[in-house]
């Protein structure tokens, strides 16, 4: 009879099922459900923030992007090929000191590149004595 008793006890009612079925995790989905409810809630809201942060990124790189292109054309403008420089130089009969120091310093600044390239032949002459002349009186 006893022994009777203890199967009894180890054996599930349908009863009993129901009564852990009114537990409190049983309520709000197990104890798995419930972690996938935060995660996904959790998914959600750092969407909102991660979009926020790709979206400053992307401007980010969009304005480095801008700004290696304005490098990369200075860079390139800096580099350009003054050779016809050198060239009118010769052409004006300078020795050849002087057709390097006059060189140097038209390549000096860029406006004075600008302003040599702008003038007529005969007033270059006039502005590269003038530089070579400031440039000996030091």
């Amino acid at each position: 009879m006893e022994m009777m008793e203890e199967q009894s006890h180890n054996e599930v009612n349908p009863s009993d099922i129901a009564a852990e079925n009114d537990s409190p995790i049983s309520q709000g989905g197990s104890h798995s459900e419930n972690s996938e409810r935060k995660r996904k809630r959790g998914t959600e809201n750092s969407s909102d923030g991660t979009d926020k942060i790709v979206h400053a990124l992307e401007k980010l790189f969009a304005e480095s992007r801008k700004r290696m292109q304005m490098v990369t054309e200075a860079i390139v403008k800096g580099n350009e090929d003054h050779s016809d420089i050198a060239k009118m130089l010769k052409d004006m009969g300078l020795s050849p000191m002087d057709q390097i120091d006059a060189w140097t310093l038209i390549l000096e600044k860029p406006q004075t590149v600008a302003v040599f390239q702008s003038l007529d032949d005969d007033v270059k002459e006039v502005f590269v004595q003038k530089l070579l002349n400031d440039h000996a009186r030091g």
